[in-house]
Formats: C-alpha cells, structure tokens, sequence
C-alpha cells in the first residue's frame, strides 16, 4: 500500500514498454504509436474498471461500508498529458477545443453506461458548472481531481445531470443515477512495473500489473480486492491517527509493524469481497503462488508485507473462517471491518525521544 499519485504516461505513451503499452511496429508514425499505446492502456482500464465497480457494489449491497454513489466509470484529463499529446488525443477522443474532461473507461454494466456514455465521450458540464481545466504546459492530475470531487457531490446528490459531447460534435443532456457502491475510484496507472496502491479515496493498479493478470481476472480481481480493503478499513487514516506520517518513508523501521497488520488485515478482508461479488476467493492463492517466489525481496528498513508463504497460510486461514461462518449464518459479516474505526497502538517513538 502507498498513498497513490498519478504516474504521468509521457514516456510510455511515446515509446511504450513491453507489459504497459502497444510494440512499437516499423512504419508507424509517431501519432499512431502514441494512440496504440493509449488504446493498450484503456483496455487495461476497462477490466480494472469494471473488477472495481462489481466489488465495490457487492461489498455495498453486503451493507459492508456507508456507500456513496458510483457512475462506474472512470474520468480522464488531457492535463494529464504532455503538451505535445493533446492534439492527438482531443482528436482520438473527438473532443471539442472546450472541453478537456473525458470519459476514460466503463463498467459494461454500470450507471453511466446504462445512459448510453462510451469510452471517450467528452464531458462539457457537470451539473451547472463547467468542468476545470488545466491549460498550462506541464502534466497535472489537479483538474481531473477537482471535476471528479465535483461529480462525485453531484452524484451523491443525484441524479447527476451532464452535456456530455460525443465524437461528432453533437450535445446532448444527459441523466446519470449512480449505484450504491463502496467508495472507491479505479484507475490504471502507466508504469511497465508489477503493482497496485491505494490512497483511502483510489485504487491504481499499474499497467505491469494488469499485464501480469492478463489471462485471469480472477487474479486481477484479488489484486484490486486488497487495495479496496485497504481503502475501506480506512488504513490511511488509521496509520495517520497512530501517529504515523502520510510521507512515511523516513520512519520505516517503526512504520514496519503497522505497515504488516494492515496488509494482513487488507489480505483477509479481500476474500470475503471476491466472494461477495461471486469471484473465487481462492484467487489469491494462484495469485501469490506465482507472483510470490520472484517478488519477494526484503527492505532495507524492514518488511511492509510479510512474507508471500505466510500470506498464502493467512488466506488459507481466512479462507476457513469465511467459510466456517457462512455455514453457520448465510448473512455473516467479516468481523475485519470492526476494525476500521480502531486505530492500531501508537507507533514507536525513535530511541531516546520521548
């Protein structure tokens, strides 16, 4: 777990990478490759999407969380590219030179697609408000930010009223009554590597890792299932209220122990999601089996996680719990989210400090 920032998708939009984005073919021109590589990302999105929306509804039908309300989509930016980028993705997108704010990916069945909305469709105004936009020159996520606190207040308040603009050009209203869901939002992130974070409001799982679970959405679903635990046992603030900093970094060795149980809490949490939302459970167990052995190394300030065997036995554990309780109520709760307003022991002073 860490707290999430956008990793801006500059480098690999333009020169791509082996598990995040399309290969570059010869003869392509430079536009071409850039929408190939975008086109690569957002079908990862679209699965990380859609495994998000359907665990974060089941967990909220559970009445595991206080639901908000969610389009299942996820949003898009063009301040999220490079100056350079714009034109050919306002053009990919067929975005008006107004408009900045775009629908990135759908949960096929989600409310937003239920209206109609598709990938790429822009967004003109939400509500009665037009929707920020960046027009500097570097990269920001500042804008994406600020229109989807602003969507997700109009949806909460519902039914969110939207002009929506569609590649021809034409405007249309649009009505958009959001589903009770856990909150969380889903995103891929543009990194070759193999991961997944949570930040209490986001999950972002990379690109690598998407890649990785291409052939299991299963596996992806308990990837994502662990960083949704994460947001909804409020590990974030938890951590903050025991006395740990956000930027924790520089307090590893005593961040160590909490960073630990909030990782097994997140992984035994995540069984109890994937079944909920009719995934297998024993997911994750295929899941680390594989990925395990070769991502196992130990920090130099001591381990956030613990060991890939002794995750797979706290599954296994959990697993039997679940189980164990189901048979005895259909309805049974996880005991886990008692937890969620429990802040863990204070974190250790440094020696010598009181």
């Amino acid at each position: 777990m860490r707290t999430a920032g956008w990793a801006m998708v500059a480098a690999l939009l333009l020169a791509g990478g082996p598990a995040a984005v399309a290969q570059n073919r010869p003869g392509n021109s430079a536009a071409a490759q850039v929408i190939d590589n975008l086109r690569t990302l957002l079908k990862h999105e679209e699965r990380v999407t859609a495994i998000g929306e359907r665990l974060a509804v089941a967990a909220a039908a559970q009445g595991w969380c206080t639901p908000t309300r969610s389009a299942g989509w996820t949003l898009g930016d063009l301040g999220m590219y490079p100056k350079a980028l714009r034109p050919t993705i306002r053009a990919h997108f067929g975005l008006p030179a107004d408009v900045s704010l775009f629908v990135s990916s759908l949960a096929p069945d989600g409310a937003a697609a239920q209206t109609g909305i598709r990938q790429g469709i822009g967004i003109s105004r939400i509500g009665d408000a037009v929707p920020v936009r960046f027009r500097g020159t570097g990269l920001t996520r500042s804008a994406l930010t600020s229109n989807e606190r602003t969507v997700q207040r109009g949806l909460d308040a519902g039914p969110l009223q939207l002009e929506v603009v569609d590649t021809d050009g034409t405007r249309r209203q649009v009505t958009v009554t959001g589903r009770n869901a856990c909150q969380s939002r889903f995103e891929v992130s543009a990194e070759d590597f193999e991961n997944a974070f949570a930040d209490g409001e986001m999950v972002q799982v990379t690109a690598g890792m998407a890649q990785y679970n291409r052939e299991s959405d299963e596996e992806l679903a308990g990837v994502i299932a662990h960083e949704l635990a994460h947001n909804m046992l409020r590990h974030i603030p938890r951590s903050e209220e025991a006395g740990t900093p956000r930027d924790y970094r520089q307090h590893l060795a005593r961040y160590a122990r909490i960073s630990r149980e909030m990782e097994q809490e997140a992984d035994r949490l995540s069984v109890w999601l994937l079944a909920a939302a009719g995934y297998d459970p024993e997911a994750p167990l295929r899941f680390w089996r594989r990925f395990g052995p070769g991502n196992d190394g130990s920090p130099r300030f001591g381990r956030l996680h613990d060991r890939w065997e002794d995750r797979v036995a706290a599954i296994e554990d959990e697993l039997t719990r679940m189980r164990a309780a189901k048979a005895a109520d259909p309805q049974a709760r996880p005991a886990l989210l008692d937890r969620a307003n429990a802040p863990p022991p204070p974190v250790a002073a440094p020696a010598g400090r009181q």
